[in-house]
């Protein structure tokens, strides 16, 4: 039963076995077409990883929870310790070629295992200091506590941090929570005096603890979870678009500065395109400028380079500069979805001339950077691309035509949220979901580096 349902979740098993099978179906049915045949090993890599941003007090994106797809864990989770174990085996093989741990920089990247998973030797493909197990407490008349002690240190022995996920004060773990280095909350599980409690209680025994609230599902249980002093923040609100009306005139100073010192310095159009391009609003408002009535061209621009080599340097040198008093300080929702725009943009840029993808790179990674355009200006999507001149097919495709430029856009952003639609979007792209991961990963990296030097 293990190795069959390893098949599923895309790992390949030491052996099969046709009534492990037979009991898999039981749990995780296969498609019907997978189904009619018993023992057929399902495609290797069929399963994704998903990510969850984490953000910090700054309101900046400090690290990633990194899961398989939702479906998948619908399927398995609440089940035994046996078809929990699979899960997390599965989680692992999946994560271990992406080299995760390694592309985030400074950030970190969370993964949540059950107790009887410590001692997996997958995990040893995966260490690294920024990697963080989360594991959940149980009743203690299940646990080994010699045999746990044992795993917590043999995993810490390996590199990595560890974390709890709790969901209500658990004193019995006092000795477990107080080394941990990091406390996951469940706001939704407590009242307000009974959270102020517990935080008042993990802060008294280790006050160097980061405490993260999970299951935050607005902005008012953001602020309140940042007033009550939380490290770390996730949860739908993260990843929420609802009322947010940022300023239209919204320009990050950074870009704006590096691009005046190479034009100061002399630097060459594609150097200086290569540096604006990473900044959806900049470039967003510099193919506006430059389509506008009042430059006088006859035919729209649609390139960076090209729109640079019109305007010349010292005009654009003076665009630029007006630039400098249009700027505010970015808040959580700018931050992430400058990243989620940044990654879009990345992601769809790799997979082109893959599957059935298009070849052309420019137009995919123009559609990813624009397809959050519009909650970034609070504009509707119709008045940003008549502001700006896009290629034909990528317009059409952030108007939702169908095609191939607006799948790979839905794969994207399936791969972002996560509503069971990934397989079906990667199938649609002529994609294996092995390949779709690790780029997403490499895309992910990019943007975070993006963001970093921004």
């Amino acid at each position: 039963m293990f190795d069959s349902i390893l098949r599923l979740l895309g790992v390949t098993p030491r052996f099969s076995d046709q009534d492990s099978f037979r009991q898999l179906n039981e749990v995780a049915p296969l498609k019907p077409e997978q189904a009619a045949v018993p023992g057929k090993n399902v495609q290797k890599g069929s399963s994704f990883i998903r990510r969850e941003a984490i953000l910090d007090r700054n309101e900046r994106i400090a690290g990633y929870e990194f899961a398989l797809g939702q479906k998948v864990q619908n399927r398995l989770l609440d089940k035994s310790a046996l078809i929990r174990r699979v899960y997390d085996e599965a989680m692992l093989s999946n994560l271990a070629p992406l080299g995760v741990s390694s592309l985030l920089g400074g950030r970190s990247a969370f993964i949540r295992l059950s107790l009887d998973s410590l001692r997996s030797p997958l995990l040893s493909s995966i260490a690294h200091p920024n990697m963080v197990i989360m594991v959940s407490p149980r009743p203690l008349d299940e646990v080994d506590l010699a045999a746990l002690r044992d795993s917590l240190a043999h995993v810490a022995g390996m590199g990595f941090k560890l974390g709890w996920s709790i969901c209500r004060p658990c004193p019995e773990y006092a000795e477990f929570l107080q080394q941990a280095a990091y406390i996951e909350v469940d706001t939704t599980a407590m009242d307000g005096i009974q959270l102020k409690a517990l935080l008042a209680e993990l802060r008294a025994a280790n006050p160097a603890q980061k405490l993260i609230a999970s299951h935050l599902q607005t902005v008012d249980d953001f602020k309140y979870c940042f007033e009550r002093r939380f490290d770390h923040f996730m949860g739908p609100f993260v990843s929420s678009r609802e009322d947010w009306h940022p300023a239209r005139s919204d320009v990050n100073h950074l870009p704006v500065f590096q691009a005046l010192e190479m034009i100061r310095a002399g630097a060459e159009f594609d150097v200086i395109a290569d540096c604006l391009r990473t900044d959806p609003v900049l470039t967003f408002k510099l193919l506006r400028y430059i389509n506008s009535p009042g430059i006088g061209l006859q035919q729209k621009i649609d390139d960076i380079q090209q729109a640079l080599m019109l305007l010349g340097r010292e005009r654009f040198y003076r665009w630029l500069s007006l630039l400098l008093f249009d700027s505010k300080k970015p808040g959580f929702r700018e931050n992430v979805i400058r990243e989620q725009a940044l990654t879009r943009g990345r992601l769809m840029e790799m997979l082109a001339g893959k599957g059935r993808v298009p070849a052309s790179a420019d137009p995919l990674f123009l559609v990813g950077l624009f397809s959050l355009m519009n909650v970034m200006l609070a504009l509707p999507l119709e008045e940003v691309l008549k502001q700006v001149a896009l290629p034909d097919a990528a317009a059409a495709a952030l108007r939702g035509a169908a095609g191939p430029m607006y799948d790979a856009l839905q794969l994207a952003i399936a791969l972002e949220s996560d509503a069971g639609e990934i397989e079906a979007a990667a199938a649609q792209c002529g994609l294996e979901a092995a390949e779709v991961a690790a780029l997403m990963i490499d895309a992910l990296a990019w943007a975070q580096e993006i963001v970093a030097v921004n």
